[in-house]
This record gives structure tokens, sequence and C-alpha cells, in this order.
């Protein structure tokens, strides 16, 4: 459904919608004062109220653009952004903090959203909107889709700063103790999480005819609570996050509640059973790689094992920030060694298992079959040509303006068929849940409060089944299943927006995030393929254990004397 992320233009809607719900600059709780009038002509008119509902989705940030246009990838072990001036930057060097947030005021911003939310739901009721004569039900679902859209800010609230303030109402600029309220209590923010989705349940449907794709549906809010319990039993927030809003932070310390393994368990499960009214799942894995790298570029509105997008997040614009300097690209998102050493070889065993077979003269043979369609890597098949990251290549990896720093390209996310400068271009549309998500959480909270059930082995196997990866060996104990499942999502959800969060729920950032190597090719006749490889420190970054949650803008803290601020920051 094109007008859901507003791209087209909404005439005389985004005049009432601003004057109604625009940000005042007292605080990010405020409502602007309002007409009666005002609303009356928004809530009294079905396709009025259908716009404005519309618009609450244009403010969703994407995975693939989340950090100031780019990726999220370059702030993690994942990835290395070709310049400096990019978000990614602050994160690695830890320049970044609550007056230099690279992923912006996304604290205010959020709550803007609950608050347009609110108002939607407020003025629903108030003015009894009647239904789309064309379509009835319609108003039911949009409600729906206002209640998910209020979890899934607030859940972004959450899964950045922690514990948030839980805000069910608009607030009268007027009223200072309900503007300079304290933050809850993590859980208490995920019980309105899940309370809201379930809302949005009773409302919605399994799916939208194809004039509707992009608006929220049951397996939509299904998704994020699943999501959003995982993260909740995660050691980051297992306890912690019962009685504080503040994160466990310490070093050393993994704690575990087996019930919220459980609880997130179930929630996955729920994602994958899922029904169609049609007969069958309403989801089910792409069949081959090839239909995975699709779901990607040329597929995304159609795959079956996509369940909710940020609609035209970007344009071809990603492309060029993807691709090699030889095709006209930025370099940007280049993958890191780090994340090449943790690809599997195709036997199923890792580079560092003696018995795998891997040679570090030819590093890129015989690897997982992902590899291929993930990176481009020194003599890999890119638009008819060969990659060429050695001194002097179209690709050279070097510390020039656009080119990689690493020595890789993202290939998994970029549009081979694309020629930067050249029409036609094409949206982009950022996909927020996938199914292989939900089986990897589902193996991951079963081995946490049930290590041993079959299920485990099962939904991990699907995964790598499809990647044309043998299975996992049975009988591995909980430890090692563990590793196993943390490195199958670093692989299956790689340059999604999940590292970031990953090594941060899991609390092994402190581990994972200090420095990050890249390859370079050097000519050698006497080398197999006339290159022999060398592995080089593309650079140091600085940790410090208060990043493991992102700080409240400083503004933000300063305008409310009861924000208290995330330790460290």
């Amino acid at each position: 459904m094109q007008p859901l992320l507003g791209y087209t233009k909404l005439i005389v809607l985004c005049a009432l919608a601003a004057a109604s719900f625009s940000a005042c600059k007292k605080g990010f709780l405020d409502r602007a004062a309002t007409t009666q009038q005002q609303d009356a002509d928004i809530f009294t008119n079905f396709a009025m109220t259908d716009q404005v509902v519309n618009n609450l989705y244009s403010r969703l940030r994407g995975p693939y653009t989340y950090l100031g246009g780019y990726s999220m990838s370059s702030g993690t072990d994942e990835a290395k952004d070709a310049s400096n001036w990019m978000g990614s930057m602050s994160f690695n060097n830890g320049s970044w903090s609550g007056n230099n947030n690279p992923i912006g005021n996304t604290w205010r911003d959020n709550y803007v959203a609950i608050r347009q939310a609110n108002a939607i739901l407020e003025g629903v009721a108030q003015y009894k909107t009647p239904d789309d004569a064309n379509n009835p039900g319609a108003l039911v679902n949009r409600i729906g889709e206002v209640y998910f859209l209020r979890a899934y800010y607030l859940a972004e609230q959450i899964r950045q700063f922690g514990g948030a303030i839980i805000v069910t109402k608009t607030i009268d600029q007027a009223d200072q103790k309900a503007l300079n309220q304290p933050r809850s209590t993590y859980d208490a923010c995920v019980a309105q999480i899940l309370a809201d989705c379930d809302e949005a349940i009773k409302r919605l449907p399994v799916n939208y005819p194809n004039t509707q794709i992009g608006r929220v549906t049951k397996g939509t809010s299904l998704a994020l609570k699943a999501r959003t319990l995982l993260y909740s039993a995660s050691p980051l927030w297992a306890i912690a996050g019962k009685t504080s809003f503040l994160a466990d932070i310490s070093s050393g310390s993994f704690p575990s509640d087996p019930e919220k393994w459980r609880k997130a368990a179930a929630a996955a499960k729920e994602v994958i059973d899922l029904q169609s009214p049609q007969g069958g799942n309403a989801y089910r894995l792409e069949s081959t790689l090839a239909d995975r790298l699709n779901m990607f570029t040329s597929n995304t509105l159609q795959s079956p094992e996509v369940i909710w997008v940020r609609m035209k997040e970007t344009n071809e614009s990603y492309d060029r920030y993807l691709f090699p300097y030889g095709s006209n690209g930025w370099s940007g998102c280049s993958p890191s060694q780090n994340l090449v050493d943790d690809y599997e070889m195709a036997n199923g065993l890792p580079i560092s298992d003696p018995a795998s077979g891997y040679d570090p003269a030819q590093p890129y043979t015989g690897r997982d079959p992902r590899f291929y369609t993930d990176i481009s890597y020194n003599g890999a098949s890119w638009k008819g040509r060969k990659i060429e990251t050695f001194e002097r290549g179209k690709d050279e990896q070097s510390t020039q303006t656009d080119h990689s720093r690493t020595g890789y390209s993202c290939r998994k996310l970029a549009n081979e068929s694309i020629t930067i400068n050249q029409a036609p271009g094409r949206d982009v549309h950022g996909i927020i849940f996938r199914l292989a998500e939900f089986y990897l959480s589902y193996a991951e909270a079963l081995n946490e409060y049930d290590p041993g059930n079959a299920d485990i082995l099962k939904y991990v196997n699907m995964v790598r089944t499809r990647a044309g990866q043998p299975n996992l060996p049975a009988g591995l104990n909980q430890a090692d299943m563990r590793k196993r499942i943390r490195n199958e999502r670093r692989i299956e959800l790689s340059f999604e927006n999940h590292r970031f969060w990953d090594v941060r729920r899991w609390k092994i950032a402190e581990n994972t995030e200090k420095t990050i190597w890249g390859m370079r090719p050097v000519a050698d006749v006497s080398a197999p393929g006339g290159y022999r490889y060398e592995r080089f420190k593309v650079e140091d970054r600085l940790w410090r254990n208060a990043m493991y949650v992102i700080p409240i803008t400083t503004d933000e803290t300063l305008r409310n004397p009861q924000l208290k601020q995330n330790e460290g920051w």
C-alpha cells in the first residue's frame, strides 16, 4: 500500500495533522492546542482518519537506514563504513553521548509518535468515527494498527534506552505532574507493549489484500511480542528489568530467568504456527538461497517469509552506499574479517577446526553458501566482472574516499541489476520481521529453559538446510548449542539491524566490539590464484559498558527533573 509511509501528498490532511499532533517545544509529552473543529474534521470522516493512521506509519525507522540514513552494521563488528562522517564513526570511536547520539533524538521522536497514536485512539472514540462504507471492518483494523504502532514505538524506546515512560493518553501541556513523569521499569514497559499487541491482535487480519501490503497484521503483532519477550529474557534485562529501568551492565554477569525464556519461546512459536485463512502456515521460509537473495531486492513485498516491512524505506541510493568503488559505489557497510571468519565451511565446521579443511591461502574456497550470497570478496563475480580489491584494482582496499576499508563489500542487500546513475531505480522496502528470525529466537529461548528439546535442532536446521549447510550435530550441550545458535543468528541475519542489539542483550559486546579486522590481497605469482591474503587490523574501537544502552538526549533530562539518565552517561 504505497501511501502508508508518507511518500504521497496528504494535501489538507498534513495541515490538520500538524496542527493536531505537532510536537510542543515544552516537552515531548505535550499535545499542541487544537480546536474541536480540527479534530472533528478528521475524526468524523473515515478517509481523513485513515490518512492520519497512514501518517503514523511514516515515523517508522527502517532496519537498513536506521543510523542517520545508513546501516547500523558499521556500528558493530559486522562492518566498517568507508567515510568518517557517517554516524557509525561516533559509535566506534566512543564520541557519542547524550549530546551526540548518532541515531538522533529518538527519545523525542518515538514519543511524538506515541502521542499521535493516543490522539487517534481518543479522537476515534470521542467522535465515533464512521466505518468505511465500501470496506466494512476497516475502522476496526485501523484501530488495531494504532494499538500496534503505539506498542512498536514504545518497544523502540526500551530497546535503545531501557525502561521508559508509559503514556497511554494525551497530556495537557499545563499538567506539569503528568509531563514530568519518572521512568517505569523495563518489565512494566514490556507488559504495556504486550497489552497493546493483544489489543491489536483482536482487531487485525492475518493478511490484507495486495492493495494494502505494508499494513500491520496479526502476524506483525505476534512478531513484536516475540521479539520483546526474547529481549526481556536476555541477560541484559532478565533480572534487572523486573525492578529497574536500568540495565545490568556489569561484566561477567549473565543472569537468566527460565520463566521469561519459556514465555519468549511460546511467543516465537505462535508466530511460526500462525495459520493463514487460505490454509496452511501464514509464513514459510524462502526455498532457496537465490530466493532468499531476491527477498532483499526484487521480491520483498511478495515473499512468503516476510512478516512486515518498512515500505519505501529508501531507494537506489542505498545501492550506491553498498556498491564497491569500481561500480560507482561508496563502499559503505564493508563486511569485517570478524564476520567473514564466522561463516563456516561447507562441511559445517568452523574455520578454526583443523578438520574443517580451511586453507588460509584460499580463504574463500568451500565456505557456507551464504557467504557467496552475502559478501563480495576479491575474485568474486559481480555485474559481469570480478571484484578487484588488490592494490590498484577497480575496488582496491584502501583508506581513499569510497574504497572498502576491509577488502569486502556487502552483497546481501545490494541489487546487482542496478547501475548507479542510470534509470530505472528501485524502492527499498526494509524487512523488519521475517520468519527465519523467529525460528532462531524459538530455538534460543528453548535452549535456555529446556536444553535438549528436539525443536531446538529442528528449527535451527531448517534455516541451515535452506542455506545448504549440514545439520548441527546431535547431543550438543547447552553451552555449545548456545554458541551455535548465536553464530547462526550472526550469519543468517547479518546486515539486518540485529547484531547491534544482540551483542548488547547477550552482554558480549565488551568482547566483540573492540578490534575490527580486514583482508588484503597481495599479488604473488607463487600463491594459489595469484594472490596471497594478509589479515590486517582496520581499527581499534573504544568500548565501555555504559554503551550497552543508548543515552537519553541531555535536553530531555534537563526538561524533566524526574527523568534519570542511563548509568555511565
